[in-house]
């Protein structure tokens, strides 16, 4: 029981020490609005049902998505996982093919009071920047107004790593509180290559950096004995409070002409916030003990009150996202056919991202992104499982948003279910 409790304990700290490379795995030009993709905050057993978790709680997977509901894990918890992703992208013109895979998520609960206070930290990406995209525009800094290539691309994201606490109140209630620290940069870098003169580039480079605190909480209700003695019915609901959060600006522009020096070249490192909406998500579902679960899950966040570093909305409209799904297990306690104690699931998304774009009659088109999710569990021992969900989905559409992505997710998580903390009786 020490080396499995000390391997553990070395994969969590070497995983946190290199928690930093991960994110959304493939390039998508929508994410050059704001600041960048909002990562679904689902573990890869949530993502295999539409990534619904607010009111479904489990004894043996660690729920993120409403602190509280935690208290349902009264042994310790250790969770994993990574995303692998396969992107299109197409307009009129072309279309091109990017993919990746990167670390997803960390998580770690553990019981203060078993069954009454569980109190968990997590490390995962909160945003996604990455795009690349070029066009000839017309110049005016260099002579004759030449035509300049001007690429622009954005890297990077915010990172998310979060203390919550759940607390049951009497046996239908309980509540949760999360405090969210924010941190990390994402950068935008845009450069023009003059067409007609090679010797002769511009450029500006600007990152972002952020580091604060958020808050959020969360209520779960539920009720047992409806319909039959067996059916249990599940609500839950998460607010996460706005926030001005603090960021500094580090900016550079340059123009430069080859064996020539600096024309110019300017420097600018200023502090301000970035306004991050608040947002409600809501939802219920139905259970029959550990044989299946089926559930809705409702997401709604301000981003037309988002406002950059600049002060600007940056063309970002509200959230509406909506995600279906449920679980079955033919046999949890089958103890002759090793499928019988698999767990199944399915769900579906349909969401209004926070993305708008100009379209070609000066109006604004929100960016929709539909999806379906199949997933299943693969008990690995008594208590801990690997966990696996795919998703496919589209975003966006030529004629509306002129650029459409088609995706492909791969989720493979891994938990681990312990005895930690325990008070020795005998020596």
């Amino acid at each position: 029981m020490r080396s499995r409790r000390s391997s553990s304990i070395a994969t969590i700290l070497l995983l946190f020490a290199i928690g930093q490379a991960y994110a959304q795995a493939s390039k998508s030009p929508f994410t050059s609005q704001g600041i960048g993709d909002i990562i679904e905050p689902g573990l890869a057993h949530n993502l295999g049902m539409g990534g619904i978790g607010v009111s479904n709680g489990s004894y043996w997977f660690l729920n993120n998505v409403n602190p509280a509901l935690l208290p349902y894990n009264s042994l310790t918890v250790f969770s994993a996982g990574i995303i692998g992703e396969n992107r299109t992208l197409e307009n009129n013109v072309a279309s091109e093919v990017n993919g990746g895979a990167n670390l997803n998520y960390l998580a770690m609960a553990f019981p203060i009071k078993p069954g009454k206070w569980t109190s968990s930290v997590v490390l995962m990406p909160y945003s996604n920047v990455d795009y690349e995209s070029s066009t000839l525009v017309d110049v005016q800094f260099a002579p004759g107004g030449e035509q300049a290539l001007k690429t622009a691309r954005g890297s990077g994201g915010l990172n998310q790593f979060y203390w919550a606490n759940g607390i049951v109140i009497n046996r239908n209630l309980s509540v949760g509180l999360k405090a969210i620290y924010l941190f990390s940069n994402f950068e935008n870098d845009v450069s023009f290559d003059l067409q007609d003169n090679r010797s002769f580039t511009s450029g500006q480079n600007t990152r972002i950096s952020v580091s604060d605190f958020m808050l959020s909480g969360g209520l779960a209700y539920k009720k047992d004995s409806i319909f039959n003695n067996r059916i249990q019915f599940k609500a839950g609901f998460t607010y996460d409070l706005g926030a001005n959060v603090d960021a500094q600006k580090f900016s550079r522009t340059e123009q430069r002409a080859v064996d020539q020096p600096v024309i110019r070249d300017s420097l600018e490192d200023v502090r301000g916030s970035i306004e991050i909406p608040q947002a409600f998500t809501a939802g219920f579902s139905f259970n029959n003990g550990l044989k299946w679960a089926a559930g809705v899950d409702v997401r709604y966040q301000q981003w037309s009150n988002f406002r950059d570093f600049e002060g600007t909305n940056d063309n970002m409209g509200d959230q509406v996202r909506i995600g279906v799904g449920g679980e079955f297990t033919p046999d949890p306690t089958s103890v002759t056919s090793y499928f019988k104690r698999v767990t199944y699931r399915i769900g579906f998304t349909y969401e209004n991202t926070p993305f708008q774009v100009t379209g070609a009659d000066g109006s604004l088109n929100q960016v929709n992104d539909i999806g379906i999710n199949i997933g299943w569990t693969l008990p690995v021992s008594r208590i801990s499982n690997l966990d696996f969900a795919l998703k496919y989905g589209v975003r966006g559409d030529v004629d509306e948003t002129f650029i459409q992505e088609e995706y492909f997710k791969v989720y493979l998580g891994v938990t681990f279910n312990d005895q930690w903390f325990i008070k020795r009786k005998y020596n």
